[in-house]
């Protein structure tokens, strides 16, 4: 079977409130896809989508692995501009289903993931 890795614009999600944001990604992990969210979630959103996921857990649905890289560099006046004013941080955030993932190393800069599917029909 296939892994499908779907790259989400940040235009979609900040165009919902938190409670559809957090179903959108629910709903799309639960069809074991891969998510690569543009903007990285806030650390807020994170404890939202894990506290989701902990309700909805069962035999068909293990769980979820995440992984946010932030953008912390606010080098230029520029940067600290817009974020004294609320800008968003970028960054990006990477979500899967549990059994699929099966390791995420996070260095300062990069995310590696490694998937792997393994058909519950075959040994």
């Amino acid at each position: 079977m296939e892994v499908e890795i779907e790259f989400i614009s940040s235009n979609i999600l900040e165009s919902k409130t938190n409670t559809q944001r957090m179903s959108y990604i629910l709903n799309r992990i639960k069809k074991n896809k891969i998510l690569v969210l543009e903007r990285g979630l806030s650390s807020f959103d994170e404890s939202r989508l894990i506290e989701e996921t902990m309700k909805q857990i069962d035999e068909k649905f293990s769980g979820i692995e995440i992984s946010t890289l932030k953008e912390n560099n606010a080098k230029g006046v520029r940067e600290k501009l817009i974020r004294i004013l609320g800008g968003k941080p970028g960054g990006l955030t990477v979500i899967g289903p549990s059994r699929l993932i099966k390791k995420i190393k996070k260095e300062p800069e990069r995310i590696s993931l490694f998937a792997e599917f393994k058909d519950s029909g075959k040994k």
